[in-house]
């Protein structure tokens, strides 16, 4: 028998060894990692295509990742909105544990695709503001599943809260993210304003005095720094007018 036939065969029964032990071995490791089996299904294998995929199932999925972003910037500059949400919805997949993906991938929908309906046809506003309110919920489905993925991340109940403010509106869930946000290790500390921003901004104004007050009252010392004790008092100050705090229960009566 030809020597090239020979390394068909071997070849062959490699494969058939080797593949199965690495998707073992990637489920195993999905397990671990995430508490979930993180599936590649025949339609996903069909679009990333037979070397992307190898490269998933051979291990490389950061790297089949990466290329495929690549795809999806094409898609956004294309303003191809379909897509694109196709395309990040199989990157997401591949690595559930980088923030990067699911941050811009919901900001896409939310933003990019949500704002491009609205100016599709002028005539249809109200066609338009019903597609656009589609692709706002598809980025915060996203959001919402990235923080499932990455409980611990304050960019994503960041930009979570972020949508609920800028896109729909509701303040009042903007800042139960923003407090949800602020409370993550690492979080800047201006979410910690945000919270009091949102929630006047939402008409509750005695909740808004309560956790202001709060806020002051946590820190020993209210010299210049990043948290801005100025600001704070100023609305401390302002809301205590507003709800008629009476004198002896105010913090600031002068």
């Amino acid at each position: 028998m030809r020597p090239w036939v020979w390394a068909v065969i071997v070849f062959t029964a490699w494969t058939a060894v080797k593949v199965p032990w690495e998707m073992r071995l990637a489920r195993e490791r999905s397990l671990l990692m995430y508490g979930t089996e993180v599936p590649m299904s025949f339609q996903m294998r069909d679009q990333l295509g037979q070397g992307l995929t190898i490269a998933a199932l051979g291990g490389f999925r950061g790297i089949a990742a990466n290329f495929l972003w690549l795809s999806v910037t094409t898609a956004w500059e294309d303003r191809q909105w379909v897509r694109l949400r196709s395309l990040a919805e199989m990157v997401v997949i591949l690595q559930p544990r980088v923030s990067f993906f699911w941050e811009n991938a919901g900001w896409h929908m939310a933003y990019n695709a949500s704002v491009a309906a609205e100016q599709f046809n002028q005539e249809d506003r109200g066609k338009n503001n019903v597609e656009s309110r589609r692709w706002i919920m598809q980025g915060i489905e996203l959001y919402e599943r990235g923080i499932q993925a990455l409980p611990d991340q304050h960019k994503l109940y960041e930009m979570l809260a972020l949508v609920y403010q800028q896109r729909l509106g509701d303040y009042a869930k903007a800042a139960h993210y923003y407090q949800v946000a602020s409370q993550k290790n690492g979080a800047p500390v201006y979410l910690e304003r945000f919270v009091g921003f949102s929630l006047e901004k939402a008409g509750k104004d005695r909740e808004a005095y309560d956790y202001w007050v709060k806020l002051w009252q946590s820190a020993g010392e209210h010299g210049p720094g990043p948290r801005r004790w100025k600001m704070i008092e100023e609305h401390i100050r302002k809301l205590e007018n507003k709800l008629n705090i009476p004198l002896d229960k105010r913090l600031f009566v002068n």
